[in-house]
């Protein structure tokens, strides 16, 4: 036994080191097969790292459960509970509210460093606050302040202690750190010593009802995340711990997880195609391999080996190309993950987290080891079963077709000859058509769902003006003021004067306590059945202030009502088709002042009115009557912002109504459009006034929304277009490996053809011929394929969204050119090499 595994081992060994560049060719596709393995790998883990790390953001901690009010006794007790991995604390003064700030909400805190690095909020410079008159910043807040980022300079803020009294405090501190500001949130962290905080709030632990000054904090991490809430209510029961509520982070949630699967869900979905591509130019060159040394198979079969033991060889063989081919593959597919991991996350305001978890390269080499073992089992099977006498015999066709004598009146042709070529092994034929055809129409599916992207469509629900002020208060978590006045007239007098001004918009808005109509309480009701209700329960942590507010509303109690005062741009974007949910819009009857517009549901699935006021009745704004005109689907850019209340039946009047009703009224937001030449200068008039007069104003400018669109529909495609063009680049391959073996294994059998009078050019003319067929047939199936796939698939995923679907085939249109290029370079260069042999060398080659 020894003996026989000490043959095969040597030759194994000596039929791998005689098949140099076959050898090259089956290492390449291994490479290559554990590149795209690898490379799917990284940019899976890579963007379920990214994905988790965004819902952290948003969520503002990294800590698996929080809780708002706590005790410092109950914080150590369970701080001290062994389950407990790490854990922070704070204690909560108040907010700044100093006039610079412009609106934006800015907690002053102390916090452990624990607490600080789960919030995303610990000093990148200098460090968190140790002495009494120290404190740390993020480099936003302390912009919109005018401080310089240097250490040791002054920071004063104010504040209130009572947040019902007038009575404002003023503290001064040394500034001692500072970091990039967590954007996904809207609150911003001032942290203060310990020692500040504790005489700043006099020691008190539960503020009375209303006020924050006091208020303790706290977050727990535990070993793992699963089953956080089992874990924290044990926790609690055993440290006899009551009367404290803790919430589960939303990022480590089961329906967050879930969400964060299907983002990385494509990437392995595209394993399937990899290992597909990757089995077909395996499989096409060990298959190729057999079939060149399958008369070495039969004379071992003479000489007395096993089936199983030639099956061994091959395995063998497959063995040591996987040791050299796979390593390679997964440095390869390691770096092109990189590379791709800031084109996939298109999110402008985080740095990409590129991930190098053990699994990305353990998978990979796994996954492209199977590939390989599956892709030798025919060719293994194939060489084990044939006998001797098979062997001696063996020809580069299909044994399973039929000889059929030809006949023709017109006598022999090179192009008939060729023809006949390709159906002497139709497998091969297949398979080289198949993967060529593949790569080809999976590259004509991503570039026609690219290419039905409506930039469009975003940027109306984006954006619906070259720019788009936003007052410095509508993103706070109090909500909109609507005595703030960030966008000042001075500001839409100088943009009113540009010479390249085109056209503006105005948005005004607040809330006012309204009663609801009998008939949009029965709209509501109609619409918000039991099944909706548990639905939105599900998915909105804000359905029970929602529920709470929408039954004072039916019961007839007033609620308030947000009602809207616009004109110009983002009037006319409202009013669109798309936006029309019931009722007709005039625009004269509108601007008379009479008429009002309801805003809807965003939702299209209502049987009769919609849940909002109706069309045709008459609703009562500060003692001034209006006529329902229509309801519309709330438009984003109007609609955007932060309110108080979470139940919401708004109303819109014309700008002019609006004022005359509110005289003193400010700006919420402002539109405006300018000329391609203006653009540039009103980019930097907005920036230099946001600078020196309203730090907090929020400016929207359209060419950035789309920048950010490409970057977001860069990220959708750059996989797709990877994997197709890797697929069609395997199709080429096993093209090009089908071409060179059939040409050098019919050697014998040209020199004969060539010995009873066909010329070289004749020759070269018929495998030009077999080249241009391959061709011809792979862009046949590939058109029609192509046709189908565009015209159906593609149309029906993109007729809803941001897509306008547009029936395009342009990567087959330039990829025919290159296809029938390459048809007839590959036999030229081929032929060209076999030339070099004389017609007797080839004679004498051994059958």
């Amino acid at each position: 036994m020894k003996e026989q595994k000490s043959m095969i081992r040597t030759l194994t060994s000596r039929s791998f080191q005689k098949n140099k560049g076959r050898n090259l060719a089956a290492v390449l596709a291994i490479t290559m097969t554990a590149m795209m393995f690898t490379t799917l790998f990284t940019l899976a883990q890579s963007l379920t790292k990214n994905v988790t790390e965004m819902y952290l953001r948003q969520s503002g901690t990294k800590a698996h459960t929080t809780a708002k009010q706590i005790t410092d006794e109950q914080i150590e007790l369970l701080a001290a509970h062994p389950d407990v991995r790490s854990y922070g604390r704070s204690i909560v003064l108040g907010l700044a509210e100093n006039e610079r700030l412009g609106g934006r909400q800015v907690e002053i805190r102390f916090a452990s460093d624990q607490y600080a690095k789960d919030d995303f909020s610990y000093p990148e410079t200098g460090h968190m606050p140790e002495q009494k008159n120290e404190i740390a910043l993020d480099t936003e807040t302390l912009h919109q302040l005018g401080i310089p980022l240097e250490l040791g300079e002054t920071v004063t803020l104010e504040w209130r202690k009572d947040i019902f009294s007038d009575q404002v405090t003023s503290s001064t501190f040394t500034l001692c750190g500072w970091w990039e500001r967590n954007h996904s949130v809207y609150a911003s962290m001032a942290w203060v010593s310990e020692e500040f905080a504790l005489e700043a709030c006099g020691g008190i632990e539960e503020p009375a009802e209303g006020q924050i000054c006091g208020l303790r904090m706290m977050g727990m991490t535990f070993a793992d995340s699963k089953h956080i809430e089992e874990h924290t209510d044990r926790i609690l029961a055993e440290c006899g711990v009551s009367g404290v509520e803790f919430q589960t982070v939303l990022a480590y949630n089961v329906e967050t997880q879930w969400s964060i699967f299907m983002e990385s869900l494509p990437m392995y979905a595209g394993m399937i195609l990899v290992f597909l591509a990757g089995y077909l130019i395996i499989y096409n060159v060990f298959q190729i391999s057999v079939a060149s040394d399958i008369q070495f198979y039969g004379k071992l079969k003479t000489l007395g080996m096993e089936t199983r033991q030639i099956k061994k060889l091959i395995y063998g063989q497959s063995s040591r190309l996987s040791l050299l081919g796979i390593p390679a593959g997964l440095i390869l597919g390691y770096i092109l993950g990189i590379l791709l991991i800031p084109a996939l996350i298109a999110d402008q305001d985080t740095r990409p987290v590129r991930s190098a978890n053990p699994v990305i390269f353990i998978g990979s080499a796994l996954f492209a080891w199977i590939t390989v073992m599956i892709s030798c089992m025919l060719p293994a099977r194939l060489a084990g079963k044939v006998s001797p006498i098979e062997a001696l015999r063996y020809t580069d066709t299909d044994t399973e077709v039929k000889r059929q004598v030809k006949k023709s009146k017109t006598g022999a042709s090179l192009s008939k000859m060729a023809w006949s070529n390709l159906g002497r092994n139709r497998k091969r034929t297949l398979l080289v058509i198949s993967s060529l055809t593949l790569g080809l129409v999976l590259m004509s599916y991503f570039y026609a769902k690219n290419a039905s992207f409506d930039v469009e469509k975003y940027l109306i629900d984006m954006c619906v003006a070259d720019f788009q002020i936003d007052d410095a208060t509508n993103q706070i978590a109090d909500g909109y003021d609507p005595e703030s006045n960030t966008i000042q007239q001075e500001l839409v007098d100088q943009v009113s004067g540009m010479e390249a001004f085109e056209k503006s918009g105005r948005l005004y808005s607040r809330q006012i306590p309204m009663l609801l109509s009998d008939r949009a309480c029965e709209n509501i009701r109609s619409y918000y059945t039991r099944e909706r209700l548990d639905d939105f329960a599900s998915i909105d942590p804000t359905f029970p202030q929602w529920k709470e507010e929408c039954d004072r509303a039916l019961k007839g109690e007033e609620v308030p009502v947000t009602v809207y005062g616009a004109d110009g741009l983002i009037l006319d974007a409202a009013v669109g088709d798309p936006y029309v949910l019931n009722g007709t819009f005039d625009s004269k009857k509108f601007a008379s002042g009479d008429y009002a517009l309801a805003i809807g549901p965003a939702v299209h699935d209502f049987e009769s009115d919609p849940p909002a006021w109706t069309v045709g009745e008459t609703v009562s704004i500060e003692g001034r009557e209006f006529t329902v005109m229509a309801v519309l689907e709330p438009l984003t850019p109007m609609c955007e912002g932060k309110r108080a209340n979470a139940f919401e039946v708004p109303l819109i009047i014309s700008a002019d109504a609006y004022t005359q009703i509110w005289p003193d009224s400010n700006l919420q937001k402002f539109f405006f459009n300018v000329a391609d030449e203006g653009l540039d200068e009103a980019a930097s008039m907005l920036s230099e006034y946001q600078e020196r007069t309203a730090p907090g104003m929020n400016l929207v400018f359209r060419e950035s929304l789309i920048a950010q669109y490409e970057a977001e529909t860069r990220a959708t495609a750059v996989m797709g277009y990877a994997i197709s063009i890797i697929i069609a680049l395997v199709g080429v391959l096993n093209f090009v490996n089908s071409m060179v073996t059939a040409i050098i294994s019919r050697k014998r059998e040209f020199a004969m053809i060539q010995s009873i009078g066909m010329t070289k050019r004749q020759l070269r003319g018929m495998l030009t011929y077999e080249g241009f067929y391959y061709a011809g047939l792979t862009l046949t199936a590939s058109y029609f394929l192509g046709s189908i796939t565009v015209g159906v698939i593609v149309r029906a995923i993109t007729s809803a969204g941001y897509s306008t679907f547009r029936f395009t085939l342009l990567p087959l249109a330039i990829c025919t050119p290159i296809l029938i290029g390459l048809a007839v370079l590959i036999p030229y260069l081929c032929f060209k090499n076999l030339e070099k042999q004389s017609i007797v060398e080839r004679l004498r080659v051994e059958m």
